[in-house]
């Protein structure tokens, strides 16, 4: 990462710590959205679909539970 930062910043007459900010800043974005608690996919041009695989949603709705522990419930 370090190298095309270095590329980049060379090649825009910027600042590594600008282009460093600037590539960084998208993936901050998606891991806000899905810290929002909606688990919403986000496509980002050129880079695909980030989203929450639908097992991982479960064991967050579920307050971090194992599928064994939820099954061993009295309900």
């Amino acid at each position: 990462m370090e190298k095309i930062i270095k590329t980049l910043a060379e090649k825009y007459n910027l600042s590594e710590f600008e282009i460093e900010h600037i590539v960084k800043t998208q993936f901050r974005f998606v891991k806000g959205v899905i810290e929002e608690g909606d688990f919403k996919s986000v496509r980002l041009k050129h880079l695909g679909l980030f989203t929450v695989k639908k097992n991982r949603l479960n064991y967050y709705k579920d307050g971090g539970r194992r599928k064994e522990e939820r099954e061993g419930e009295d309900v």
